[in-house]
């Protein structure tokens, strides 16, 4: 017997298929406004506050020069309320530690309320016992919890001010938790969907392997080895932690998919083409005084997308030398990006 609950997700499934083909028409004709459908995937930043500082992190050597606050909770249920009829997923972390947010739980709850997926990533340092137990009962889909690094030295060189024994206990105690209410309810997938992270860089690349054998356990769904972004080569420091230099000619540059394709919302409302802006440089407008879509596919958002068509993009800090443009070209029903084209 089909539930009630898969019932009334048939809709939404449709609805889904539908949008990808109209999302790639609308990019691959080079509108600068959408028209038909709502971007696939919405970013809520929680707060762009964090305990650490890591040195691959725009925050975390201190460069963010924008408002540090928390997204107010009225302001996320908005947001929330707009878009959850047309979107499968929002990401509840841009920059900052999510779990310094004092009402995320409520804001896991009320997304799934909606029936939008929800998904974190966290450093994990703050994840204690009651912190895990939250989020296992708050519906949560995935989560990332990030380590970079089989050795203390790794680690606490690249997450400064983050110790290494404690982040480990959290993240094993974090599984082990999962799997004991998985093994009290066998029948049942419990969520969230666990990957354990490691950015691969300079500083991690001779632990990556290992890294991912040491986290290929039981509890775990996934050991991400996520690439290198160095947030659009703005930063020189970020930058020499790389492990190669990026072959992409900026003159043979695409329109990044992006635009036509995801939403980044800040706590305090601002709209930007995506995290890169990390500094809000480009502000696109605010959904506290318009709603989402009417920045999404506002003026200043055309304009941008326009620059992008017309390979003209000095003017704005975050694309002029971007190169992870080139880690996507959606197709018409793929809408998967944020990772390097596989070599070979």
């Amino acid at each position: 017997m089909i539930s009630v609950r898969k019932l009334t997700l048939y809709p939404r499934r449709l609805k889904s298929l539908f949008k990808l083909p109209v999302l790639y028409y609308n990019y691959r004709k080079g509108h600068t406004k959408v028209v038909g459908a709502y971007p696939d995937r919405l970013y809520i930043e929680a707060t762009n506050l964090c305990n650490i500082d890591c040195i691959m992190c725009p925050t975390g050597l201190k460069m963010l020069r924008r408002e540090k606050g928390f997204i107010r909770l009225d302001l996320f249920k908005k947001v929330i309320d707009e878009m959850a009829p047309h979107v499968k997923t929002t990401t509840l972390h841009i920059w900052g530690e999510p779990l310094l947010h004092p009402e995320l739980i409520e804001m896991i709850r009320y997304a799934k309320k909606q029936k939008i997926r929800a998904s974190i990533s966290t450093n994990a340092t703050l994840l204690h016992e009651d912190k895990s137990l939250a989020l296992l009962d708050s519906g949560l889909d995935e989560i990332y919890l990030c380590l970079d690094g089989v050795k203390k030295e790794t680690y606490e060189a690249i997450r400064r001010r983050a110790d290494f024994e404690g982040t480990q206990r959290n993240i094993q105690r974090f599984i082990e938790l999962k799997a004991k209410r998985q093994q009290q309810n066998p029948f049942v997938d419990i969520h969230p969907y666990v990957n354990v992270q490691i950015i691969e860089m300079a500083p991690t690349k001779a632990e990556v392997e290992e890294f991912t054998k040491l986290w290929m356990r039981p509890g775990v769904d996934k050991v991400n080895v996520k690439p290198f972004d160095a947030w659009a080569n703005q930063v020189k420091e970020i930058n020499q932690l790389r492990d190669q230099k990026p072959s992409v000619n900026l003159k043979n540059r695409y329109p990044c998919p992006l635009l036509w394709y995801h939403a980044h919302v800040y706590w305090d409302g601002t709209m930007t083409c995506c995290d890169r802006d990390y500094d809000a440089k480009y502000p696109l407008g605010n959904v506290a005084e318009k709603g989402v879509m009417a920045v999404w596919n506002g003026e200043k958002m055309a304009e941008l997308r326009q620059k992008h068509l017309d390979n003209n993009l000095k003017d704005v800090p975050s694309c002029h030398k971007c190169t992870e443009w080139s880690w996507w070209r959606p197709g018409p029903f793929t809408a998967r990006g944020n990772s390097p084209e596989p070599k070979g």
